[in-house]
């Protein structure tokens, strides 16, 4: 796929996978190809594997690679597939990049260097060396979360003139800043939002796609979300999101509760409960306790899933 059209397909509801693991903890195959066929039935617009929610960082180089083929294999063109293959190094990045192009992937998803701060001279030359190493459209993933950078405007601006930089995931906790990432850089990239519960407020400030979590055992929700979006019944819109409230703040709460992130345990925990590959997590990621999994349950039964 040509970087324009990516650009262009870069909207709507984009799923960043898990991995499913069997007990024993190794890649589950045949998991992977059941939920990328779960999540096309469904009607999703993007497909991301190996990324966070991924656990890529959890993965061997060998099952990263693996993960990216069997989606590309399974999707067979359906939709876009966009993996990540960013890593704190530039010439490891590039690597796995280069295979994802040689598989068929559609684009890749690129977070920056990460561990050590780059600065941002640094963070442009890794893009553009990556940039001019493959010719599939990139990207760019903002989460300073994660890394510790926040990627600035006239930064993104610098990108955007490279012709495969056609995109960026935006997963910056201060909206103000995505909102003004969307009015400085107008249609010079195409944003998503990567913090699912920004996304009404995204689409309404004028975003075209929300990279979601919860479209890993639920894709209906975001789906419905994104299509009232489009037809502008806001109304429509906040009444799903309210519906959200009690599983976004169980995310929230039991991640402070425990000192560390959940989201992708909780992810796995309520894909085992809907019967949908994706448990175990993998260390150092641990199970949630009994008591937190009925909660999970009940809060489920809630958004209308059949637990």
């Amino acid at each position: 796929m040509e970087p324009e059209e990516l650009k262009e397909k870069y909207k709507g509801v984009q799923v960043v996978m898990v991995t499913p693991f069997n007990n024993d903890f190794s890649l589950d195959e045949e998991g992977l190809r059941k939920n990328t066929r779960f999540l096309l039935d469904s009607g999703v617009h993007v497909l991301h594997p190996t990324g966070s929610t991924g656990e890529f960082w959890n993965l061997t180089p060998e099952e990263h690679m693996k993960v990216m083929e069997k989606v590309v294999d399974e999707t067979s063109g359906r939709a876009p597939v966009i993996p990540g293959t960013g890593y704190s190094g530039t010439k490891q990045t590039i690597e796995i990049s280069r295979y994802a192009e040689e598989i068929g992937a559609d684009g890749v998803l690129v977070v920056p260097p990460y561990y050590v701060t780059a600065t941002p001279e640094g963070i442009y030359e890794h893009y553009r060396a990556l940039a001019e190493s493959i010719k599939i459209g990139i990207i760019v993933y903002n989460n300073p979360a994660m890394t510790k950078i926040s990627l600035a405007s006239n930064l993104l601006a610098k990108l955007a003139e490279i012709p495969n930089i056609v995109g960026v995931k935006d997963t910056t906790v201060n909206f103000l800043k995505i909102a003004q990432h969307l009015h400085i850089l107008g249609d010079k990239l195409r944003f998503s939002v990567g913090l699912e519960p920004q996304a009404p407020y995204f689409y309404l400030a004028g975003g075209k796609g929300c990279v979601s979590e919860l479209a890993n055992f639920a894709p209906q929700i975001p789906l419905k979300i994104y299509k009232s979006a489009t037809e502008k019944n806001w109304k429509g819109v906040m009444e799903i999101q309210h519906k959200l409230g009690d599983y976004y703040d169980f995310v929230d709460r039991k991640s402070r509760e425990s000192g560390g992130m959940l989201w992708i345990t909780i992810i796995k925990e309520a894909m085992r409960l809907l019967k949908l590959p994706g448990w175990p997590p993998r260390k150092p990621l641990l199970p949630l306790r009994e008591d937190d999994l009925k909660e999970l349950r009940e809060i489920l039964k809630e958004i209308g899933l059949r637990v």
